[in-house]
């Protein structure tokens, strides 16, 4: 070790400022110019690490680091042309030299190598044209998942509506049989009866067993005619309250017809009624008890269509969570409240088939579904459709069987003016 030191500071050489003669001018601007060009080679790689520290996407960042140490090196070899000027360490600086060459041999190779790879990257106008195709894209996916919300709403409004009509048919059904099956056929043949004893009915009613009997029969026949006719009566009001059902919901349905993407000051209460009057045959059917826990809100500058579209595709998950559940009552609870002065939250909570740890973060994911019918396209459009509101659509559960709650949060208008003004 002490033979190699002995080596590198060996002084017998002529040091370097003899070949400047000692001049100071010449001296001195090779002493500046070699400590300027050191500065700058000492400077460049602490600003690559640092460079390299806070952009971890960079890529070939070792590309970089190893042009920080070949840099690093050759500003090495300019402080050893200063030493040589009074120290004559030419082993030395041979050996800083040796360690520059082996640098720079191998960050060309690396750099080398490296170009065709580097080559790949897209340009900046490629990268625009891609970013325009992926706005299109993205674009194309928003109005497809819009539509398919639109699909869901339209076929939940003819599912209702298809099972009210059965309650229309059934209706229908029994006063066509009511009709034909009429005890008011009994009128008719007292009717004939009289008119063949029409030239003795005094005898006909006092004498003949028939007319005897007629009184009572009458008697029977009316009480069994006003009996029918309550029947058909409510039978009647059964089906004017199914046809007013069915104008409800389709008038509900056309109310938020057209109005897509437009804010305008409304009550998120009522809209939630809508939804559930919406939905209500359906639920009923599946025999779906659905809770209400609804707090007064303010006004609020709504997109009527986007919330109904979320809200309905929400309990129409539920529902379909509900169907294989058979050891307890189903249900479905709805809750509004607000989190504070900004916000408002709804809660579509079931204690249906729950949702799996592994299913539970790629439930907003285009095209997931674990329904063999599904589409996967519901809660993606109802995501896309919340961040469109400024709002978020979350989702917990404790895992099968345990049921799932689904949470909306919306920006709340502070007044009813802010509200309006946000729809002009």
């Amino acid at each position: 070790m002490n033979d190699l030191l002995a080596l590198l500071t060996d002084n017998r050489f002529m040091p370097h400022g003899h070949c400047y003669l000692w001049r100071p001018d010449l001296l001195w601007t090779n002493v500046i110019a070699d400590g300027l060009i050191t500065f700058s080679y000492v400077t460049i790689p602490f600003t690559l690490i640092y460079f390299i520290h806070k952009r971890k996407d960079v890529p070939f960042d070792w590309m970089l680091a190893a042009f920080g140490v070949f840099i690093l090196a050759c500003g090495t070899s300019h402080v050893m042309e200063i030493l040589t000027i009074w120290q004559p360490y030419y082993w030395l600086s041979a050996l800083v030299k040796v360690i520059t060459a082996i640098a720079s041999v191998i960050t060309a190779i690396l750099l080398v190598r490296l170009v065709p790879a580097a080559l790949k990257i897209p340009s900046p106008q490629q990268m625009a044209r891609v970013n325009d195709e992926l706005r299109e894209a993205q674009a194309e996916l928003v109005t497809t998942a819009r539509r398919a919300g639109m699909a869901e709403i339209a076929t939940n409004v003819l599912h209702n509506v298809g099972n009210v009509l059965n309650s229309v048919n059934v209706s229908a059904q029994v006063l066509y049989d009511k009709v034909h099956t009429s005890k008011g056929q009994g009128v008719a043949k007292v009717v004939q009866l009289m008119k063949e004893h029409s030239d003795d009915l005094g005898d006909f009613f006092s004498s003949n067993p028939k007319g005897r009997a007629l009184p009572d029969y009458l008697g029977k026949l009316a009480e069994s005619l006003a009996i029918e006719q309550q029947s058909m009566i409510n039978e009647l009001a059964q089906l004017t309250k199914s046809i007013d059902h069915i104008k409800e919901i389709v008038a509900t349905q056309q109310s938020y017809a057209g109005n897509s993407s437009v804010l305008e000051a409304g009550s998120l209460r009522e809209l939630i009624e809508d939804v559930v009057r919406i939905c209500h045959v359906s639920l009923a059917r599946h025999h779906v008890t659905l809770v209400k826990e609804l707090n007064d809100i303010p006004l609020m500058a709504l997109d009527k269509h986007k919330v109904l579209q979320i809200l309905i595709n929400l309990i129409n998950n539920a529902k379909q969570a509900l169907d294989p559940v058979t050891d307890r009552p189903a249900r479905i609870t709805l809750r509004l409240k607000t989190i504070d002065d900004q916000r408002v939250r709804i809660e579509v909570e079931d204690n249906g088939e729950g949702i799996s740890m592994d299913n539970l973060p790629r439930l907003f994911e285009h095209g997931f579904t674990t329904r063999v019918d599904g589409h996967g396209f519901g809660l993606h459009s109802c995501i896309l459709a919340a961040h469109e509101l400024g709002g978020e659509l979350t989702v917990q559960s404790a895992g099968p069987g345990q049921g799932a709650l689904f949470a909306l949060e919306l920006p709340i208008a502070l007044n009813q003016e802010k509200s309006l003004q946000a729809t002009r």
